[in-house]
Formats: C-alpha cells, sequence, structure tokens
C-alpha cells in the first residue's frame, strides 16, 4: 500500500523559483502519479508543474509577482480547483448561485446555421462577453453576473419495466452586468474534464485517427465518426482535446485554460486581459501581472512547460477486476451493443514525443477521438470549428469508475447532467442510438455487470 505523504520543495527554473508542495494521497492519486519508467529528472519536475498546477493566483499588483496576475475576469484562482487530483467537475444543484461552482463554465458562441461537414466554424464569442461567462472579478470591476439552472426531467423505461429518471439543465441569467447577448449568441455549458493520461492521447499519430473515421459509414455499421479539423494560426490541423476536440495539443489546451479561467497572459495567449472585451472597460485597463523576468507575461514559458510536462506524464489508473466474471461478461455485452465502435479500446503512441516514456506505448483509453452524432437531446449552443452542435468527441472512458474517489464529486457528459453511468448510457442518441436501446434491452443483472465493467476500467 502507498503511505500518504506531503512533500515541500523549494526549486530554482530558470526565471521560476520557489516553494511547491504537493501530497500524494493513497486514496486520490489515481489521476496524478507520474506515468511508469519517468525519468528521475523528469518526475522531479513533475512535482514542480504539479505545484504550478495547484497553487493560487492572486491579483496584481501583488508582492508575490510569480503568482499575481489573476483576472480582472476569471472563473476560479486555481487549475485544481477545477481537476480535483486531475479529476472532473460537477454541475450546480438546482437554483443555487452558479458561480459557487468553480468547475462548471458557460461557453459561448455564434449559432451559425449548419452548412456542411467540411465547413470549419470560426470560434467567435458575444461582442460584449466574449468567449466564455465570468462571474469573478478583481477588485474594482466588475463581474460579468451570475446565473443558476433548473432541471427538466423525464423517464426512460427500460424493457423490464425499470424507470430511470434522467435530468436536462436550463440555464436562468439571475444578472448581466454589461447589457443583453447578442441575439445570435449561443450557450453551451460544460463540466471541466477529467485530465487522464493526457499525454498518451496527445501522441496518438494522426494516422491513426484518420484511419479510425468512417465519415460515409461505408462499413454500414450506423457508425460515421469524423476527424475534427481545427484552425490553429491559419493551418488545419487535428483536434484532440476538449468535448469538441476543438484543440490541438496539450499546450494549447493549457494555455487556454489559464488564459481564459484565470485571465492570465501566456506564451500563446500573450493578453493580460484575459477574455475582457472593449465593452468592459475597467476590465481592459485594470493592472496585470507581466513580469520582465517572466518573460513580459503572467504565466511564463517555463511555467506553461511544467504545467505541460505534469499533464503529459500523469498516468492513467490501470484497469481493475480483469479476472472476475462479472469484468469478463461486462466487457462481451459492451461489444455485443457496439459500444466498441466508437469507444475503441486499445491505442498505441507514435515515436515522436521529446519524452521516451510516451513513445510506442500501448494503452486503453476506450475512445476513437472521432467526433459522432450523439442526437438533438445533447447538442450544443453552436458549432465549434468543425464540429456541429450535434457532435461530440468520443469520450475516454479509462478511469471512469473512479471520479468520485478521485475528485470527491460525479457528472458525466459534457455538462455534468448525468449523475450516474447509467443515465451516461441512457443520453446516448443520435449514432448511439441502437447502443443506448441495447442497454434497455438488458435484464438487470446483464446491465449492472457493464456497468461494473466500465467501472473497472
Amino acid at each position: 500500500m502507498t503511505a500518504n505523504f506531503k512533500a515541500c520543495v523549494f526549486f530554482v527554473a530558470g526565471a521560476c523559483a520557489g516553494f511547491f508542495c504537493f501530497q500524494n494521497l493513497a486514496m486520490a492519486s489515481d489521476y496524478s502519479t507520474p506515468l511508469s519508467g519517468i525519468r528521475v529528472e523528469d518526475k522531479f519536475e513533475f512535482h514542480i508543474g504539479e505545484g504550478v498546477f495547484q497553487k493560487f493566483w492572486v491579483p496584481a499588483p501583488s508582492s508575490t509577482t510569480a503568482s499575481d496576475g489573476l483576472g480582472p475576469l476569471f472563473n476560479t484562482r486555481s487549475c485544481n480547483n477545477c481537476h480535483i487530483n486531475n479529476g472532473r467537475g460537477h454541475a450546480p444543484e438546482a437554483n443555487i448561485s452558479g458561480l459557487s461552482v468553480p468547475s462548471f463554465l458557460i461557453r459561448l458562441g455564434k449559432s451559425y446555421p449548419v452548412l456542411d461537414e467540411n465547413t470549419i466554424y470560426p470560434h467567435v464569442g458575444d461582442k460584449r462577453y466574449g468567449h466564455q461567462f465570468q462571474s469573478q472579478s478583481t477588485l474594482g470591476v466588475l463581474a460579468e453576473g451570475d446565473y443558476s439552472l433548473t432541471y427538466s426531467t423525464h423517464i426512460e423505461t427500460l424493457k423490464d419495466g425499470t424507470q430511470v429518471t434522467l435530468r436536462q439543465p436550463n440555464l436562468h441569467w439571475n444578472t448581466l452586468h454589461y447589457g443583453d447577448f447578442e441575439t445570435d449568441t449561443g450557450f453551451t455549458m460544460l463540466v471541466s474534464p477529467a485530465l487522464v493520461g493526457m499525454g498518451l492521447l496527445n501522441n496518438i499519430p494522426d494516422e491513426t485517427i484518420m484511419a479510425n473515421a468512417d465519415p460515409d459509414d461505408k462499413n454500414n455499421d450506423g457508425i460515421s465518426g469524423r476527424v475534427s479539423w481545427i484552425s490553429n494560426n491559419q493551418e488545419k490541423v487535428i483536434g484532440r482535446f476538449g468535448y469538441k476536440a476543438s484543440v490541438a495539443n496539450i499546450s494549447a489546451q493549457n494555455q487556454s485554460a489559464f488564459n481564459t479561467d484565470l485571465g492570465l497572459s501566456t506564451p500563446l495567449n500573450p493578453s493580460a486581459s484575459g477574455d475582457c472585451t472593449e465593452f468592459q472597460t475597467d476590465c481592459m485597463t485594470s493592472a496585470n501581472g507581466n513580469s520582465i523576468h517572466l518573460d513580459n507575461l503572467e504565466v511564463d514559458k517555463q511555467q506553461a512547460r511544467l504545467v505541460d510536462l505534469f499533464i503529459s506524464l500523469s498516468s492513467p489508473p490501470a484497469m481493475r477486476n480483469l479476472t472476475s466474471t462479472d469484468f469478463l461478461d461486462g466487457k462481451r455485452l459492451f461489444d455485443d451493443g457496439g459500444c466498441a465502435s466508437c469507444h475503441i479500446p486499445k491505442m498505441q503512441t507514435g515515436g515522436y514525443s521529446s519524452f521516451a516514456v510516451l513513445n510506442h506505448r500501448t494503452f486503453y483509453p476506450f475512445t476513437d477521438m472521432l467526433l459522432h452524432d450523439m442526437g438533438e437531446g445533447l447538442a450544443s449552443g453552436f458549432p465549434s470549428f468543425s464540429a456541429s452542435p450535434r457532435e461530440w468527441r468520443t469520450a475516454p472512458l479509462w478511469g471512469i469508475g473512479l471520479s468520485e474517489k478521485v475528485s470527491g464529486r460525479v457528472g458525466f457528459l459534457h455538462d455534468g447532467r448525468a449523475r450516474n453511468i447509467e443515465e451516461a448510457i441512457l443520453w446516448h442518441g443520435g449514432e448511439a442510438k441502437d447502443s443506448q436501446e441495447f442497454y434497455k434491452s438488458l435484464h438487470k443483472e446483464h446491465r449492472n455487470k457493464l456497468i461494473y465493467f466500465l467501472e473497472s476500467l
């Protein structure tokens, strides 16, 4: 058994220096332990990167120049607030202030008409509120407002008569401090995703992702996964991360979160005003934490690199219960239900990573990294690059059964509406409708075995 411990280190790494503490909890480290075979020097920087990930940022100006620059508008003060132990977030309960749940976000975009599958829609936010609604702010800057949720419910009746109540979130704006949204602004509610095995997913060869695509369903299995093509610095590249596969790589994902969620300038997103717009003048003119010794940024190249390393080298948890009869029966049901058509069990990385431990490695994420139509019930409020509102990247299933253990909370699907795995399955529509119907047709004993298999991944 791994012992619990907390350790602090003083480090000097380029322009960054300071104390960081990291804690290894036997009951809560399944998403944030380093990959096996990691080099000693990488393991040391892994824990420093974990410290940057966990630290609280403060507004500028501050005597703590390595940690200032928060905001002026923001959703949270620390990466770890949204991804506790690298885990997933959860949705607010009904009728409470949305700002009380930092791991729940509202993205803003344009509700363009869907033209064709080859269209790459630009990611344009609302002219007053930007790309994400931020309900917290630094002193002297008015936050964007507040919201709450209510939930509509409906009952799914399974073949054996079992009834399952499903909930769907409804968004209500309580206050809007900068006027009305544009009439064509759409809203998508999201919980922060689990950061599981990101370095491995980042290093799946493009050729593998493209080979699994079948946009015209030429094999007639009802599944037509598409590659998510995005525009990255005017270059067309494959999107891998985010619920819509709208981000190309780990560094872009991390720096986007720093800039939008915390309002911090980074090498890829140098605006110290974060997601502020021209209508938010106090925000645009607020003090920032850009420092010469930090590349005239708030999150300098070194801190960005260390967080990238921590996220890249965090290991997915090992599968459990592999020899159990229920596990093996559940695996057969998973295959019989067509689930593996999208949730492909096995992948292998290429040989291009600067971290040798990530190269030519076989792993089991249960995803094809492709976009699939999941039905109108799960549709987002706007398209994202090549993903239509109904399309979502296949969610990796590894570690799904450890969600509550890791972060102390649970909430599945993009907006956390599903309170357990069964509810998530029953929300599957579109291309996954046949798999949903297969699950509904099972007897309780077989449903339990399938859930047991999923919880063991």
